[in-house]
């Protein structure tokens, strides 16, 4: 892997971080619909709920492996004298 510039390295970390936060946004919204739905029948409950609880599990694991690739490849994009940010 190549050491990238500061620049380019201070991109792709907020490229990164912006990518954890949408992920968490669709995480709280799946939560919220979870929470607040209403339904008109138990069935219809059971299957949007099912939707609901893969979408919320599935953004905890994007964010979590963004963010482990994020703090694991950091060494790599940053240069001895710009790593302070």
């Amino acid at each position: 892997m190549k050491k990238l510039d500061h620049h380019e390295a201070l991109q792709r970390r907020a490229f990164l971080r912006f990518n954890i936060v949408l992920a968490f946004l669709v995480f709280i919204g799946a939560v919220y619909m979870v929470v607040t739905g209403e339904y008109a029948t138990l069935q219809e409950r059971k299957e949007f709920e099912a939707i609901y609880n893969y979408v919320a599990i599935g953004s905890l694991v994007y964010m979590s492996v963004v963010w482990i690739g994020c703090v694991m490849s950091k060494p790599f994009w940053f240069t001895g004298s710009a790593s302070n940010s």
